[in-house]
């Protein structure tokens, strides 16, 4: 009870200085526990210096530290930890302004949409950019390349031919999407001229793996980053359904565990990517959940063991929404599902901030707190590398400098949120 009181006597601190935040131009956090995403430990008592949309100095508090004075806004993070914003490396969000609010009231501070109106995504990226929407930070593929028999729409172009791929990359990127999705029903000679293409223009391709290809060989022809069970080859799909019987069922030819080992090694050596989104499965395939999470229970010593990298992705969509899974909360039940599968708390972390600004070349600015980077950080009540959990106990969102306290997260939450329950809206912090 003590514990709560004094969280919610500082959430009313923070926001006494809400008023202040506009018009303040340095921004500093005294007294606060720094996740130290390299090292793995938490530098207590350090004071962040933020100015404009970077952070300046990262030291020590000292004993009297007095930084009042026109212009500053100063934040006590007493009893506080604060990590680098967040990353979902897969949503769907049609660049909505009202998406994009739920993504950073739930501390994400980028987002990796993986299929959508390539205009509407660029225009929400320039306005988030220029200031003009408070929202993540946004790196888009515009339509995704699949194949027949499926259907064209916009947020999805039909490829027949290798001619037909090689223009698809080429309008895309007179589009300036940020990289290529591919996904099912490509030819093999199409998914050649895509790889071929994207590697001309400079462009990374990213997505699922068709069955005319092998993940080992797509992974050979740079595909950056594989999504969800796209990474396993299709005939080990049958050990992801529900099993019948007593009898102990045999993998297919390719699904043993040498096998799997062999591959994982392939896709460390190839600086291939794997983004999961276990989450995603308990609505998408609901009576086979339980069934899919124990196979990827049972993948993850293998994936740990050839230190493959991994992304945090949900696969959050409207879709999802009307199922119940609200944009933004999503992220922090894949991250538990990740240590829940044998990840470390640590290493959920990293493929929610450390690694996506590694997978999408941005280290120099984002990804940890150090002075010169974007400040984008997130400041909990509780320590995530103890209970990943604690991701939920957001007290504020730091956004390209902007301070956002709980009590303006939550106003975003009841505006724009349409399945969160009132615990979601008023018990974020303390769930």
């Amino acid at each position: 009870m003590r514990r709560r009181f004094h969280l919610l006597l500082f959430c009313v601190a923070l926001s006494a200085f809400r008023a202040t935040a506009a018009s303040a131009s340095l921004l500093a956090i005294i007294h606060v526990t720094i996740v130290d995403l390299r090292s793995g430990l938490a530098r207590p008592e350090m004071t962040v210096l933020i100015e404009g949309d970077r952070i300046t100095a990262v030291r020590p508090t000292k004993p009297k530290d007095s930084l009042e004075g026109g212009g500053i806004l100063v934040v006590d993070g007493n009893g506080a930890f604060l990590i680098p914003g967040l990353w979902d490396m897969h949503v769907h969000t049609d660049g909505a302004d009202r998406i994009l609010h739920l993504l950073l009231a739930n501390g994400i501070t980028g987002a990796r949409d993986m299929a959508g109106n390539a205009a509407k995504l660029a225009d929400a990226k320039r306005r988030e950019r220029e200031g003009e929407l408070t929202g993540p930070r946004l790196v888009f593929a515009g339509p995704m390349l699949e194949g027949p028999p499926s259907h064209e729409d916009e947020d999805t172009w039909i490829i027949h031919s290798p001619d037909e791929a090689r223009d698809a990359v080429q309008r895309l990127a007179d589009l300036h999407v940020d990289f290529i999705k591919v996904h099912d029903g490509l030819s093999r000679d199409a998914f050649l001229a895509i790889a071929a293409a994207c590697k001309r223009k400079g462009l990374s391709f990213a997505g699922h793996v068709p069955a005319s290809v092998t993940p080992a060989e797509a992974s050979d022809l740079g595909e950056k980053s594989m999504e969800h069970f796209e990474f396993v080859p299709k005939p080990c799909l049958v050990l992801f359904e529900p099993k019948t019987g007593a009898t102990a069922r045999q993998p297919p030819p390719g699904c043993d565990q040498p096998s799997l080992d062999a591959l994982f090694h392939r896709f460390a050596a190839n600086g291939t990517w794997l983004d999961p989104t276990i989450q995603s499965f308990r609505y998408f395939a609901p009576k086979q959940w339980p069934a899919i999470l124990a196979e990827f229970d049972e993948l993850v010593p293998w994936i740990r063991r050839n230190h493959v990298s991994i992304l945090a992705g949900t696969d959050s969509s409207s879709f999802l929404e009307e199922q119940g899974d609200p944009p933004g909360a999503a992220l922090h039940d894949e991250l538990a599902l990740l240590v829940d599968s044998g990840f470390t708390p640590l290493e959920a972390l990293r493929a929610a901030t450390l690694n996506p600004a590694a997978f999408l070349g941005l280290s120099d600015s984002l990804g940890t707190i150090e002075p010169g980077k974007t400040a984008n950080l997130v400041l909990l009540a509780n320590n995530p590398l103890e209970d990943i959990r604690n991701t939920k106990r957001i007290l504020a969102v730091i956004a390209s400098g902007r301070y956002l306290d709980r009590n303006t997260l939550d106003t975003m939450l009841r505006t724009d949120c349409r399945s969160c329950t009132e615990n979601r809206v008023h018990g974020l912090p303390y769930d």
